[in-house]
């Protein structure tokens, strides 16, 4: 990874991901560190605590922020999420799409080394943004009013995917799960230790997204009760949608060309073992011919998706 200057917020973000998560920070997270120096972070938290302050080019660019181009079309949740939520309008979700991948969804019987699998397109294409110093992201409520007054711009230009990042976060959350939309990376540190009850973590991401037919050649299960995902939504600055995961499991599958043998990657999975309180419309059911709590339902997660356990 790039050398960081100790006067960058960045060495900050670095030096709190080592005392809190064991292992290396992914590529996905370390691009989105803050570019920003100490001197700016404290300029910039003063002018929010004004309550008179919203986005200028120099903040936007200085800050590695998304202010001024359109971005309309990111589905904040994959569909393995989304559909499970119970919102409060009316328990509506703000978008769904009539496509279904069949390959979305499996169960946990394809999980044999040598067994052949199709791995579809797991790159979520967003606009790479950084985190704001959480000096800065505490002084910013995920509202309509509050975004809108520091984002202005950003808000118009890309008012749907903004809102639909809105509508998550201040959703009820699903009975036994705890919610929150990180603002910083500190606070997604933070948040995943207090819903794991646990002071040092591991961060699991799948490590590329090769799409077609592979070979399963090491399945590893990792034995911990609690998981907590993250899932990256759209914001002008870089945001989370995190939830704790109850009574599932996670595994690290490598997969290798069906021909060659060569590695091809390592993809992180998640099998949710209990789906009895999903909607009975859930489009894992469609795929996988069973009803509420007949059967488990796993999924892969994104390049951009994080799971945290603890580091046991």
């Amino acid at each position: 990874m790039t050398q960081v200057s100790p006067s960058s917020i960045s060495s900050d973000q670095i030096k709190f991901w080592s005392e809190n998560v064991h292992n290396q920070m992914p590529e996905s997270i370390f691009k989105k560190l803050s570019p920003l120096t100490k001197w700016d972070r404290d300029y910039y938290t003063k002018m929010i605590s004004k309550n008179d302050f919203s986005e200028s080019p120099n903040f936007c660019t200085l800050a590695k922020l998304s202010c001024s181009s359109e971005y309309d079309d990111f589905k904040t949740v994959k569909q393995a999420y989304a559909e499970t939520k119970v919102y409060k309008n009316n328990g509506a979700l703000p978008s769904q799409s009539n496509e279904v991948d069949e390959f979305s969804y499996f169960r946990l019987s394809i999980f044999r080394e040598g067994n052949k699998l199709h791995l579809s397109d797991l790159e979520e294409k967003i606009p790479n943004r950084a985190f704001l110093p959480q000096e800065i992201a505490s002084k910013i409520s995920i509202s309509r009013k509050n975004i809108r007054k520091i984002f202005p711009n950003s808000y118009e230009l890309s008012k749907s995917s903004i809102e639909t990042t809105l509508s998550y976060c201040n959703a009820e959350p699903m009975k036994g799960e705890i919610e929150n939309c990180p603002k910083s990376l500190e606070e997604m540190i933070s948040f995943s230790k207090f819903a794991l009850s646990k002071n040092k973590l591991l961060a699991l991401t799948s490590q590329s997204t090769s799409t077609g037919d592979f070979l399963i050649k090491k399945i590893k299960k990792f034995d911990t009760p609690k998981i907590v995902a993250c899932h990256e939504v759209y914001l002008p600055f870089a945001a989370y949608f995190c939830h704790s995961v109850s009574s599932s499991r996670i595994y690290a599958v490598d997969l290798v060309e069906d021909e060659t043998r060569l590695s091809v990657n390592t993809v992180i999975a998640i099998c949710h073992m209990d789906t009895s309180r999903w909607p009975a419309n859930h489009v894992a059911f469609k795929i996988l011919k069973f009803s509420p709590g007949e059967g488990e339902a796993c999924h892969w997660m994104s390049n951009i998706d994080l799971a945290w356990i603890a580091d046991d």
